[in-house]
């Protein structure tokens, strides 16, 4: 019965993996273009991240917890971005 479900589910899994690879490529290529405004944006995006808000916490733990947070958080939102561009490409006009 495993194997019905992981058949049934193996071609979405392809497609929305190929969609962000897709994605992702769009967005390269696009830094690529303007390389100086992709390197502010890149330092921009790591101030951020690693830079913790106040509520936080003291503690490094704390901290260290509201780090990793809001860098799974800019990951998955990154990811969903790339889905979103590569989706473009690949869905039917």
């Amino acid at each position: 019965m495993a194997d019905e479900i992981d058949r049934k589910l193996f071609p979405e899994f392809v497609e929305t993996t190929f969609a962000i690879s897709l994605g992702f490529a769009y967005r390269m290529a696009e830094m690529l273009k303007h390389p100086q405004k992709a390197v502010a944006g890149m330092v921009s995006e790591v101030t951020t991240l690693a830079s913790t808000q106040p509520e936080s916490g003291d503690g490094l733990q704390r901290r260290a917890q509201a780090v990793a947070s809001a860098v799974v958080q800019r990951s998955m939102t990154l990811v969903e971005e790339c889905r979103t561009a590569g989706q473009k490409f690949t869905s039917p006009k």
